[in-house]
């Protein structure tokens, strides 16, 4: 009846027995009292006092008893089928004279579909950069189909559906992959391909591979990787727009139907600063898309020749290593001053002002002696803060021999807390596992062979060990002390004041990295790739100011969120409260203005986001302010690219939307194949059972009907005048 069995009563008093019995002894008790000593009355009244009486009683029984009725009940219910509906713009192509988007809303008005409907229960769900019940709602410029996946299964954590089915074309563009996504599903999805396998002509650059930080007059490769389908016999240009040149070109002829290619595009800059440039390929005769012809690429400008001042008392083969090896890069300028009792011919002053101090892009200061430099020590300080310099350390002999001077440890990443001689001994380096990846660290390019690279080459011989380490520091290199295997000495670490860098190595020497491998008949390419990339990331600003505001990026597709990100810190790197700050962008073009003003984040921390701006340039002004007073005034420019992401790349993807299918249990099947798919399903009603419990005690009902019983009884007895 109902569904239900396994009917049961259980009572959780542990003196049952006793309580049976106090019941039939109150039961009896009562009986005996109404036939004893109640009067001549008329029946409806004696059975009504009779029956409130026995309420009363089983409700204390109730209480008293705590019984709990246990059941189980058995129904069915249809099917729940989740309809994940993909509305990207790329369910826009037309293709054979019919959008997929036409295509999908014919299937959903189909007699199968119909079918589909009255059988089960249908919730549908419409995704694109996000997933949601209102189509409306859909972020359409791009697709995130893992993502979707990964947040429905979130929602129907507590009620999950029986069976997901996909209308889509495949093309996941961003977010997690749709393998990810599948592998923690674990609910059939049934997947049906909205694309058409009709041939379709189109050309595209997928993809631009180049060095953000370029230098005035070196030639630099754009490496541009372009696809195409059903292009076979075509020719397509290349050009490099937007540089302060001759516009660069290539052309390449296709010769297979299908395919990619590299193309490299030579460019020389020729003036300082940042660049907005635009890699074109004109849109050929019957070509399907043209909107993925182009892509827009961000590039630093610094300029040829970058000065270097090496100052030491004592040059040795580090210094002449050092020296030859900046000076063969045709990069930089390099000064020698030799401060010691024998520098002869070498001999010069350290510079003694500001301006002479901040011609250098980069000081090296070798073993140095640092109350030799107390002189100049504001004019150093201000070199970093202010100027945004860099500085490069080298701990030696002469070094650890003078002991802590405060002014001078205070720059420091890391420090001897007391006068300690430099000790010799051999020894190899072991890089952090955080900053394998760092231009100083990097020696080859997986971090499998950037550890064997470290623990390959020639030993150091010398450390200068420092126990105090600054907190606001990062280390990149400890040293490795086999008979100290738990100690952590650093010996490459770096500050940063401000947009300054201090980068202090306590190990040498560097030089037999490049000389033992030529002797050796090799190359001295692990020496210059230390030198150079450790040159290059401190030369190059990296806008660290305590105060600032920049993009999230230069470059932001249409449709993407255009964000700002702004920070507020004392020179102490503490929060500034109170800051404010608004981000104007201007259309380079059109003049066209859009604002917005920062919200703060967190503690020191604001952002600004503009949504929906048209393609274009835009110069962008962003100020910070506190009681009406600016603290920084931020100026640049970024780009929105005319396509978005599903302009980008149209075409369908059935593999995966067969992995999916495969991975979760379901099957895979193209638009024309429809009503198969919808026959394949498993429709019929599910068996469910629901366990359940009702309780009868600890029911503050029970203790009312019990009171009212008893009441109600004595208000008739009190009106047939029996009390």
């Amino acid at each position: 009846m109902f569904g239900l069995k396994d009917f049961s009563i259980n009572f959780l008093t542990g003196a049952p027995v006793l309580v049976s019995l106090a019941l039939v002894g109150l039961l009896a008790l009562a009986v005996f009292l109404y036939y004893r000593t109640n009067p001549p009355l008329p029946r409806f009244w004696r059975v009504l006092m009779g029956a409130l009486r026995v309420v009363a009683v089983l409700s204390l029984l109730a209480m008293l008893l705590e019984p709990v009725i246990s059941y189980v009940r058995d129904f069915e219910r249809p099917r729940r089928i989740s309809i994940l509906l993909d509305r990207s713009l790329s369910m826009d192509r037309v293709e054979s004279n019919l959008s997929r988007r036409a295509r999908l809303d014919s299937l959903l008005s189909s007699e199968s579909f119909n079918r589909l409907k009255q059988t089960a229960t249908v919730t549908p769900f419409y995704f694109g950069g996000n997933i949601t019940t209102e189509q409306d709602k859909v972020q359409t410029d791009r697709t995130a189909l893992g993502d979707a996946l990964y947040d429905l299964k979130a929602r129907q954590m507590t009620e999950p559906a029986d069976a997901w089915l996909l209308f889509s074309d495949g093309k996941s563009n961003s977010g997690r992959t749709v393998a990810e996504a599948a592998a923690t599903i674990g609910i059939p999805t049934t997947t049906i391909d909205m694309a058409s396998s009709a041939a379709a002509f189109d050309v595209a650059i997928e993809n631009v591979d180049y060095n953000n930080v370029l230098f005035v007059g070196q030639p630099a490769e754009i490496k541009v990787r372009i696809g195409w389908r059903n292009a076979a016999g075509k020719t397509v240009r290349l050009s490099l727009l937007g540089g302060d040149g001759a516009a660069p070109t290539a052309d390449f002829p296709i010769t297979e139907s299908s395919g990619k290619a590299d193309i490299t595009l030579k460019y020389i800059p020729t003036q300082p600063g940042q660049r907005l440039l635009r890699v074109s390929m004109p849109a050929l005769p019957g070509e399907e898309s043209d909107r993925n012809n182009s892509r827009t690429i961000s590039v630093k400008v610094l300029k040829s020749r970058l000065q270097v001042l090496i100052a030491t008392a004592r040059p040795d083969y580090e210094i002449g290593f050092l020296r030859r090896q900046l000076l063969r890069s045709d990069n930089y300028g390099v000064d020698l001053c030799v401060t010691g009792p024998r520098e002869g011919n070498l001999s010069k002053r350290f510079p003694s002002s500001q301006t002479e101090l901040n011609r250098y892009d980069l000081v090296v200061l070798y073993d140095p002696d640092p109350s030799a430099y107390e002189r100049v020590a504001p004019l150093l300080k201000s070199y970093l803060s202010d100027k945004g310099g860099a500085i490069w350390v080298m701990m030696g002999e002469q070094f650890a021999a003078q002991g802590p001077v405060k002014w001078f440890n205070d720059l420091l990443p890391f420090s001897q807390s007391t006068r300690s001689p430099i000790q010799y001994f051999d020894f190899q380096g072991e890089p952090s596992e955080n900053d394998l990846f760092h231009p100083a660290v990097r020696l080859a390019d997986s971090r499998t062979a950037i550890r064997e690279a470290w623990n390959n080459l020639p030993p150091f011989k010398s450390l200068v060990r420092c126990d105090v380490i600054d907190p606001n520091s990062t280390q990149l290199v400890y040293a490795a002390l086999p008979s100290l295997p738990n100690a952590r000495t650093p010996i490459i670490g770096y500050r940063r004041f401000g947009p300054g860098k201090l980068l202090a190595c306590a190990a040498l020497p560097f030089w037999p990295w490049g000389f033992q491998s030529i002797g050796m008949g090799g190359s001295d390419s692990v020496y210059v790739s230390f030198i150079n990339g450790t040159v290059r990331w401190l030369t190059t600003r990296d806008d660290f100011d305590p105060i600032r505001v920049t993009p999230e990026k230069e470059v932001f597709s249409r449709g993407e969120p255009v964000k700002f990100d702004a920070y507020a810190y004392d020179q102490g790197y503490r929060p500034i409260p109170g800051v404010t700050g608004t981000v104007t962008l201007k259309e380079s073009k059109s003049g066209v203005i859009h604002d917005a003003d920062m919200v703060e984040r967190s503690e020191g921390r604001l952002d600004a986001s503009f949504d929906q701006i048209p393609p274009g340039h835009y110069s962008f002004t962003a100020t910070l302010s506190r009681d009406g007073q600016e603290l920084k005034k931020s100026e640049g420019s970024v780009a929105v690219e005319e396509f978005s992401l599903e302009e980008y790349d149209q075409s369908g993807d059935p593999a995966a939307l067969a992995s999916l299918a495969r991975l979760t249990g379901g099957n895979s099947y193209t638009y024309s194949q429809f009503s198969d798919a919808v026959s394949s399903m498993n429709l019929a009603p599910v068996q469910e059972s629901i366990t359940g419990e009702i309780v009868l005690w600890n029911k503050f009902w029970l203790l009312a009907l019990f009171v009212i019983c008893l009441s109600v009884e004595w208000v008739i007895r009190k009106l047939q005048q029996l009390i």
